[in-house]
């Protein structure tokens, strides 16, 4: 009688044992679990965030690009009907030549019909409607009467349309102003939640850091296969090739921005060339050690002007210089093997 309750001791001990290693092992198991799936969730909620923001700024810059693209096109407009003017008033110094001299001819002839017309004429258009007049000249006459008046129809048609031309142009470069300081000032407001995002999302997914500039604060820049995003700051940028421009069409993607946003090298390679080019303002151009060429447009300084530069080192600032006024952004082109620009816009998305 007395082993039994030796037995059932050793028995409730191993059965205590067992219970106390399956309770730490789940104490331990559960936090390692639970912070698993926080950092799943909290990783989700990085690229949410960081995906609002983008998309709050690209949504910005696609309303600025529709005005851009009717400020060109009514620019463009206005430019034909101005040329169109000119040449109509050329035109009709010749004709109204051609019509003066016969209306005299046939008031010293004597032509009471002719001398009615003339003196009841509001003008040339209401002179050329008088039958009386063209049945009392040439064919060839009636013809310069005919142009004339039709010229002159035209011009008051063409001064019709530039005058709401200029009143639609004047309310697109209003409203355009409008957009370009609230899309700078929302790169203000979300600059620093911007970068604290990108740090957080490159944390959680590593890459190779890359060379940059030795002197002066170095940009944030996450480098891919040896190439980064052009702009190291809170970015927007849309598919905009080949949308009408004035005189031509879009050959690159406009990378908007806060003013001073550090542009740096998309990868290394050597500078061939920074200056001030007309409408394309502060320009530097990248020949990459890829045997690709990348362009820098509407810099507000180039920081650097020659030499061998690295992936994600500083070479300007984001800026509105050449025709870009107001509208601060990176003008950006690739050059395959230095020759034609194609839409750059794949490369830089899979980038930024």
């Amino acid at each position: 009688m007395l082993a039994w309750p030796a037995v059932s001791v050793r028995r409730t001990s191993q059965v205590l044992r067992t219970a106390l290693v399956a309770l730490m092992l789940a104490l331990i198991t559960v936090p390692l679990v639970s912070s698993r799936a926080m950092g799943e969730e909290s990783m989700s909620e990085l690229q949410a965030r960081m995906d609002e923001l983008q998309g709050e700024l690209n949504a910005a810059q696609d309303r600025i690009e529709e005005l851009r693209t009717e400020q060109d096109l009514l620019q463009q407009r206005m430019e034909v009907a101005d040329a169109r003017v000119a040449e109509l008033k050329s035109e009709q110094g010749k004709l109204r030549g051609v019509v003066t001299r016969r209306a005299q001819e046939l008031y010293m002839a004597g032509s009471s019909e002719m001398l009615e017309a003339l003196l009841g004429s509001n003008d040339i258009g209401d002179l050329m409607d008088r039958t009386e007049v063209l049945s009392q000249v040439s064919l060839d006459d009636s013809g310069a009467f005919i142009k004339l008046a039709r010229s002159q129809a035209e011009l008051e048609r063409l001064d019709e349309q530039m005058i709401a031309d200029r009143a639609r142009l004047a309310g697109a470069e209003e409203r355009l102003a409008e957009e370009n300081d609230l899309l700078q000032s929302r790169f203000e407001e979300v600059s620093a939640e911007y970068e604290r995002l990108k740090a957080a999302l490159m944390k959680a997914a590593p890459a190779p850091a890359p060379q940059v500039a030795s002197s002066g604060p170095a940009p944030v820049v996450r480098s891919t296969g040896g190439m980064t995003c052009p702009v190291a700051g809170a970015v927007s940028f849309i598919d905009s090739w080949g949308y009408p421009r004035a005189g031509h069409t879009h050959q690159g993607t406009d990378m908007m921005a806060a003013y001073g946003t550090p542009v740096v090298a998309i990868t290394s390679g050597t500078i061939t060339y920074a200056a001030y080019d007309g409408s394309g303002g502060n320009m530097i151009f990248l020949s990459g050690d890829d045997g690709h060429q990348y362009w820098y447009m509407h810099n507000q300084e180039n920081l650097v002007t020659g030499g061998h530069v690295s992936v994600g080192q500083q070479i300007a600032t984001v800026g509105d210089t050449g025709n870009a006024t107001g509208t601060p952004h990176v003008h950006f082109e690739y050059h395959p093997g230095g020759g034609a620009a194609i839409n750059p816009y794949p490369l830089v998305a899979s980038l930024c």
